[in-house]
């Protein structure tokens, strides 16, 4: 099954880790939980952005 948002990079919203190398990680879930620190993040077209500023900016 190919991703559902290709060369999308995914990062936690509460500690930073990177998702995407979590194992299990499927962009076809709409909720994942970071491994590192359990934080359920929505992996959905609207949480994507331009930039970590864009993402600051726009919480």
């Amino acid at each position: 099954m190919s991703e559902r948002f290709p060369e999308v990079d995914w990062f936690c919203d509460r500690c930073n880790a990177y998702l995407n190398d979590q194992p299990g990680f499927d962009d076809h879930h709409y909720v994942w939980e970071c491994t590192e620190c359990g934080h359920k993040n929505s992996i959905s077209s609207g949480n994507i952005y331009d930039s970590e500023e864009d993402f600051r900016n726009n919480r």
